[in-house]
């Protein structure tokens, strides 16, 4: 068995360690520009201005160097948690420094072309088990840092006794991850401030300090424009047998695009599973851009049909809201187990994609967050919720609660990140609820 990634690269001299680096850095940016199956030999020697034998040297296998690249970045993101201004994170306090520190980062880095965690996961989780298991094992090492600093501030009685370490760095972690995939398909900060807001306070809701509990206001942020769509071919007109061909043509391509990855899937691959010829390919749609809007919209509305079933209501009550995080968990192994979710694993795949795509996907996103912004305005407006409780950041806290648990549930193959995010952010919900003995009547 080879070496682990660090320890190989300790045993190089100083000049050997600045050439590997600067190979895993460009390896890097070519998975997350231009996606996993543009990573080769030549694109990576070119990049990183080394040659085939210096490639060959320091990584025998494609493999090898990225799981160079994850131990890397991974490490950036601890040691990120490791800095002094966040003292270990021993206080809630430092939970609320660590909002702020990474509001920071991003504007330092901004939406696109950097290597983040949640990019490459994005990008790496639909190649196979093994590249899934490397990913986890990053994801093992940042919760686990999480679970060590909230056991010592149980510990030191900052919070209860009851507050569950692994689940909360569990939702720390896949909040994180899911506000930051949002944040790079709106090009804006606030989901980022949202998340991180609901991830805190849900922290805070174990604090020993009664006064501690009270949930703060998430971080007003200036919010722009999503991206617009633009056309595509859906606006053209075709007869109803052309329809039905185009449909069939998408719906294969949504079950290729969940399985392989949106860059796992090829338009000869479309072509073939469908039954179709290139010349029909090309009659429907312009380009594999063009196509892969059209299974966005057709997820898209998958979502908007699921989140509309009468069993639901209108998301106006706190019970409605556990049915559907009932209804969600259900699902772990026929669908989140095996591909994530099938709106945001597409999404997280194309957030360095083109405008037209981003501006899609937004509009997916501002559909879904409205469906329970209107039920949560129902319930404020009944009295049901206090009267400072805003509807649009508990609607994008369910969101992204969903999108980041689905997302390490695919990634781990375990249920507990799926169901502790929907669990703790449906008490969110309910901790702005007014008991029915306090409400005017």
């Amino acid at each position: 068995m080879a070496p682990p990634p660090a320890q190989e690269a300790r045993r190089l001299t100083r000049k050997g360690r600045v050439t590997r680096d600067r190979i895993v850095a460009a390896a890097a940016d070519v998975i997350v520009e231009d996606g996993l199956s543009a990573l080769s030999n030549e694109t990576v020697r070119r990049a990183a201005s080394v040659s085939g034998s210096q490639l060959a040297h320091y990584f025998p296998d494609k493999r090898a160097l990225i799981g160079a690249v994850l131990a890397k970045q991974i490490e950036v993101v601890l040691d990120f948690h490791r800095q002094p201004r966040l003292r270990g994170l021993e206080s809630l306090e430092d939970f609320e420094t660590w909002i702020n520190l990474n509001l920071r980062y991003l504007r330092r880095i901004g939406y696109a072309g950097t290597p983040t965690y949640h990019a490459l996961a994005a990008q790496l989780a639909k190649s196979d088990n093994e590249m899934r298991s490397i990913l986890a094992e990053g994801y093992g090492a940042w919760v686990s840092f999480f679970e060590k600093a909230i056991q010592q501030m149980k510990d030191r009685r900052v919070l209860v006794a009851r507050a569950d370490p692994r689940s909360l760095a569990t939702v720390l972690v896949a909040t994180h991850q899911a506000c930051g995939a949002m944040a790079f398909t709106y090009h804006e900060e606030w989901p980022l401030a949202d998340g991180l807001r609901f991830a805190v306070n849900r922290v805070r809701a174990f604090a020993a300090d009664p006064a501690e509990r009270a949930p703060r206001p998430a971080r007003r942020v200036r919010r722009g424009t999503s991206p617009s769509g633009g056309e595509s071919s859906s606006d053209i007109r075709f007869t109803r047998k052309g329809l039905d061909t185009r449909a069939r043509i998408v719906e294969t391509t949504a079950d290729l695009m969940f399985e392989h990855g949106a860059g796992g899937t090829s338009v000869e691959d479309v072509r073939s599973a469908a039954g179709v010829s290139g010349s029909q390919m090309s009659h429907y749609f312009r380009d594999k851009s063009d196509l892969t809007r059209a299974v966005i919209a057709s997820r898209r509305g998958q979502v908007h049909r699921f989140h509309t079933d009468p069993k639901f209501g209108t998301f106006d009550s706190i019970a409605a809201l556990r049915k559907w995080a009932d209804a969600c968990v259900a699902d772990i192994d026929a669908v989140y187990r095996l591909g994530g979710c099938v709106y945001g694993s597409l999404a997280g795949e194309l957030i360095d994609s083109d405008e037209a795509t981003r501006g899609d996907l937004a509009a997916g996103y501002d559909e879904w967050i409205d469906i329970f912004a209107r039920g949560l305005t129902a319930m404020r407006d009944r009295g049901n919720l206090v009267a400072d409780a805003s509807p649009r950041h508990l609607a994008v806290s369910l969101v992204i609660a969903h999108q980041g648990g689905a997302m390490l549930t695919h990634i781990t193959g375990g249920p507990e990140p799926l169901r502790d995010n929907l669990t703790e952010v449906v008490e969110y919900v309910r901790s702005f609820a007014i008991p029915a003995s306090k409400r005017q009547r």
